[in-house]
Order: C-alpha cells, then sequence, then structure tokens
C-alpha cells in the first residue's frame, strides 16, 4: 500500500461532493437500510471514485489504483455499537473496505479494516500521521472476496472490539480520540475497479 498516495486521494475525495453536513449528537438507535437518500450521507461524483445511495445501498465505486474514498454520516458519536453488512460484488479480493470513525478531519480518525483477500486491521490517523495499533492478520471469519461481511464495532470509551460475522476478530483499548464522525470507505491497492455496497447498518448505545 503506498500511503502517501492513499492519502492525498483521501483527503481529495473527502472535500468533494456535497456540503459538509453539521454533526449532531445520535440517539440511543439509529439505523440506515440505505433505501432512500435522506441527505445524511456524503456522496460525491468524481473520475477515480464515487460514492451514490442507490439500488438499496451506499455503494462505493473507486476506478484508480491506490485511492481511497468514504462517505461521512452526520453524525458525532462517543459510545456505540455499530453493524453493517458490506459485500464486493465485483469479488475485489485485492481491495479493502470497512469503517472509519471518530472522525475530526481528514488528518485524524480511526479506520476498521478488513480486505477482500481475508485480512483485518485497526489504524489511528492522527496529526497527520498513521499509527497502526493492530497490524492486518487473517482471520477464517472474514468472507473471501465476493461474499457479504457483517462488520460490527463496540466502542466504549476507550475500549474497542472487533467482529465479523459473529466472531469476536480482537480488542484493544487506545485514548486518543475521544469523539467524532463515523464514516463507511473503500480502498484499492495496486488494482483498480473496485465496488463496496453497505447495507443495513445499525448503531446503538453500547
Amino acid at each position: 500500500m503506498r500511503v502517501a498516495s492513499l492519502l492525498v486521494a483521501a483527503i481529495a475525495l473527502a472535500a468533494c461532493g456535497t456540503a459538509t453536513p453539521t454533526p449532531y449528537v445520535a440517539p440511543d438507535l439509529f439505523s440506515d437500510d440505505f433505501s432512500q437518500d435522506s441527505g445524511l450521507w456524503e456522496t460525491f461524483a468524481e473520475p477515480d471514485a464515487k460514492a451514490q445511495i442507490a439500488e438499496g445501498h451506499l455503494s462505493i465505486l473507486i476506478a484508480e489504483e491506490t485511492t481511497v474514498a468514504f462517505s461521512l454520516a452526520a453524525i458525532n458519536l462517543d459510545d456505540f455499537d455499530l453493524t453493517v453488512a458490506a459485500s464486493l460484488p465485483n469479488d475485489g479480493s485485492t481491495s479493502s473496505y470497512g469503517v472509519i470513525f471518530r472522525y475530526i478531519d481528514g488528518g485524524n480518525f480511526y479506520r476498521f479494516d478488513i480486505t477482500g483477500d481475508g485480512l483485518w486491521g485497526f489504524s489511528r490517523r492522527q496529526d497527520d500521521q498513521w499509527i497502526s495499533i493492530i497490524e492486518l492478520q487473517a482471520s477464517s471469519a472474514i468472507q473471501i472476496g465476493a461474499g457479504t461481511n457483517v462488520l460490527r464495532l463496540v466502542a466504549r470509551e476507550s475500549d474497542f472490539a472487533f467482529f465479523a460475522n459473529g466472531a469476536e476478530l480482537g480488542r484493544v483499548a487506545d485514548d486518543s480520540l475521544s469523539v467524532g464522525r463515523i464514516g463507511l470507505f473503500a480502498s484499492t491497492f495496486d488494482s483498480a475497479n473496485a465496488r463496496v455496497d453497505f447495507d443495513d447498518l445499525r448503531v446503538v448505545k453500547p
């Protein structure tokens, strides 16, 4: 992964599209089946990537190599229990996807990654620097390729737990970021033309 290229793309794509919504405090229960575009999620269409809500999904499509794109919701969260289904209709074994949370700006957020070839990891972007908290590692719980993965992330103060398809992947503590927006992302490595469809997102208090 060429981190510099991914970072530049992420900042550029995050800045485009609709105007940034004003975050608000989330209720105890929030869900979205993406059956319609309520205006809650950022969407955009650029030559390299786009995020759209259509056909019952929030879809992120990337046309270029080493590119990351994400859609942020207008919700500020501190502690939460989030689940979302994600699928790779075009196989996408050389791409990654997942959840961004406690997003403050393009230089400060957490990222929960799943790759199309069955790896997962957890990292922090802080002061424009990447810090790997849990290195990418394999898990038999993750569906490879075009399968659907139900991701779950539980954030309680500085403690985080990560799940795929009902199986716990790991736990870790980090107190660097305490509150911020949530988002969904997709990225490519050395191959282009990735697509990730997100569906059935649900957030409750942990």
